[in-house]
């Protein structure tokens, strides 16, 4: 009990660590939910789909579109969280080029967001052009967004975060873009000798059967990739919370004659 309890505390009860737990787990969980659904029910064939192929028909296009459209949301917050912690750890002159780094890295993450949401909003079967516009800003900025953080994390070793997990995140960095690129290949070469009639059931017999197997797969290993870089993230989350303030202001139209002396004056709240 008391070694669960321990790790209970130290991976999911201190500071942020939850937001890049929550990710990952999340992420997963849609994807495998999804294809699950897809394969009892025929939609697409057992192996390795395309990804957005196991969210296309109902009932898992809704699940899908649902639980990514709250990844994406739980990815914004990753990135602004990584974005206030750079900004707050680094405050000296030579820090400028880090701190432009990190200000163009949040960017990138947001575009990752939205990139997620126009995947979960638009089915490849009904707007395939935002479709894949979407798929190539999760992914394709996603990657960009990861080797500037690799570079940050550098930088800012030892005094922010270790040497190993600097070479972990340039590791699954690497991985990513090279089944990034594998997708895109194998995907092009499997499209190229595809003469079938139902893409998203694709078979054995409709030719570039091989290719499209692998680029399938790399695209599900890259999904890996990026889930296991935002777990990279949790110890150094667990070193963060965040508090809010309410403000109230008075308004002069809503206040009595005799309170118009109290104008401009504000209540902190602490919460």
């Amino acid at each position: 009990m008391g070694c669960c309890g321990w790790l209970w505390n130290s991976w999911l009860c201190l500071g942020l660590g939850i937001l890049p737990i929550s990710v990952g787990i999340l992420t997963a969980a849609t994807f495998a939910i999804s294809y699950s659904i897809a394969v009892v029910l025929k939609h697409v064939a057992p192996g390795f789909p395309y990804i957005s192929d196991t969210g296309t028909e109902p009932p898992e296009s809704c699940i899908f579109g649902q639980l990514l459209n709250i990844t994406a949301m739980l990815v914004a917050a990753t990135v602004y969280v990584r974005y206030k912690q750079v900004l707050e750890y680094n405050h000296r002159p030579e820090d400028s080029g880090l701190l432009l780094l990190n200000k163009f890295s949040a960017w990138l993450g947001m575009f990752i967001s939205l990139g997620m949401s126009l995947v979960a909003n638009f089915q490849e079967s009904s707007v395939i052009i935002v479709h894949v516009v979407g798929a190539f800003m999760c992914f394709g900025c996603g990657i960009v967004y990861g080797f500037l953080q690799t570079v940050m994390s550098y930088k800012m070793y030892p005094h922010q975060n270790s040497l190993a997990v600097c070479r972990v995140r340039l590791v699954v960095l690497v991985l990513a873009t090279l089944c990034f690129i594998t997708t895109i290949v194998a995907g092009g070469l499997a499209a190229r000798d595809y003469h079938g009639t139902d893409i998203e059931k694709w078979l054995p017999e409709d030719g570039g059967f091989v290719p499209h197997v692998v680029s399938t797969a790399a695209e599900w290993g890259m999904s890996i990739c990026f889930i296991l870089f935002f777990f990279t993230y949790i110890r150094e989350f667990q070193k963060i919370t965040m508090e809010a303030q309410v403000r109230l202001f008075t308004d002069v139209m809503a206040l009595p004659c005799d309170l118009e002396r109290s104008v401009g004056s504000e209540e902190i709240i602490p919460t």
